[in-house]
């Protein structure tokens, strides 16, 4: 017994504890993403945020097509500047997913931080967003926003995402809010597992995790096997189009009591069908399409209901007929610095801005570059 035991600790040394620390020894000489913790999320602490005061390596893609030098500001925020409760200076707050995180672009270079740096003291831009985050989680965040900070005026981005996942229904990953079937607004409370955290001090597993994103596809796998979504997208998401107009409906209801802020001070900003912008032929096959259909339902009851709309479709169209460049990565959906750029020129030249803060210098590439 004694030399089984022996023979099967030789074993399991020779092929895994051996083979992973070579891997571990390897991925530690790599710019592999090194992201902060997220603080609990709970009732002290209702809305996702990383650890403060951080700075970091992010990284994306399995050939780290993607790097970026990120930092954390004084409340866990991805913001070069610190946040100040008790500045009297105008403050406006833009709140999103990952696309206001801003991971992929280096600290300095988000739509929020580069509004912020163009107003050169006389006024703020605070930025508010976590990965994953929908609609019902802008609610949080805006919520959060008004009591801590009161802002004159926000901008809420807008995913394609966006829409079913708000739904409790479709959706119960922890730290984020959702929609349960009576409309009411529901946390889901998180705590950082022990094993996770011994995990991220693996640069192989935040390879495999970051890079890799196998957890997602792990998760994509569960959802096709367990059929919550059937091997056509288009159909299953054209079958949820009832229950994400009513994620909508409960966003722009409750949006303006939670903002604190008439519709006229906030402004939704609905990202581009990308890629399918870049061709007349996709573009043309995605009318007809799902999202197509949400986009058209979210514009039409925003402007109805008096918020303000930017829709970025014809902005991003425009722009890329004139010189042929694209808003995000290659092997990424995010938007690269010319999509913060164009995205942040855009909140600058709207109505709610400009009320809060008069006329600015528009943002331009040698700006951006100077930060």
């Amino acid at each position: 017994m004694t030399k089984l035991l022996k023979a099967i600790g030789l074993y399991t040394l020779l092929l895994a504890v051996i083979p992973f620390a070579m891997l571990e020894a390897a991925f530690r000489l790599m710019p592999v993403a090194s992201p902060p913790y997220l603080q609990p999320v709970n009732a002290a602490n209702p809305v996702p945020r990383f650890l403060p005061n951080q700075d970091y390596v992010y990284g994306a893609s399995w050939n780290f097509a993607i790097r970026s030098h990120k930092h954390t500001n004084n409340y866990g925020f991805n913001h070069f500047a610190d946040y100040d409760p008790r500045a009297t200076t105008p403050l406006f707050a833009v709140i999103g997913d990952s696309f206001v995180e801003a991971h992929e672009v280096d600290a300095g270079k988000s739509a929020a931080e580069l509004l912020h740096a163009s107003l050169r003291g006389s006024g703020r831009v605070y930025s508010f967003g976590i990965s994953g985050a929908p609609l019902s989680e802008y609610l949080a965040y805006a919520d959060w926003a008004r009591v801590n900070f009161r802002p004159g005026a926000i901008a809420v981005v807008i995913i394609a995402n966006d829409f079913d996942e708000s739904l409790l229904k479709y959706k119960d990953e922890p730290r984020l809010h959702y929609f349960a079937e009576s409309g009411l607004l529901i946390r889901i409370d998180y705590q950082i597992s022990p094993s996770k955290k011994l995990m991220r001090h693996s640069a192989f597993l935040r390879y495999v995790q970051h890079h890799l994103l196998l957890s997602h596809k792990l998760a994509a796998l569960g959802r096709r096997l367990t059929g919550k979504e059937g091997p056509d997208f288009e159909t299953t998401m054209s079958a949820r189009l009832p229950d994400m107009k009513r994620a909508v409906d409960l966003f722009l209801e409750q949006l303006p009591a939670r903002a604190g802020l008439p519709p006229a001070a906030i402004e939704l900003i609905l990202d581009a069908d990308r890629p399918a912008i870049y061709s007349d032929e996709a573009l043309a096959r995605a009318r007809h399409g799902w999202l197509a259909q949400m986009r058209g339902y979210f514009a039409a009851e925003a402007r109805r209901q008096g918020f303000q709309v930017i829709d970025l479709e014809p902005v991003f169209i425009a722009h890329h007929r004139a010189d042929g460049q694209r808003f995000e990565f290659p092997t990424d959906k995010h938007w690269n610095e010319l999509g913060q750029r164009v995205v942040g020129g855009e909140i600058g030249k709207s109505v709610p801005f400009q009320r809060l803060f008069g006329e600015r210098p528009m943002i331009t590439a040698a700006a951006a570059a100077a930060r």
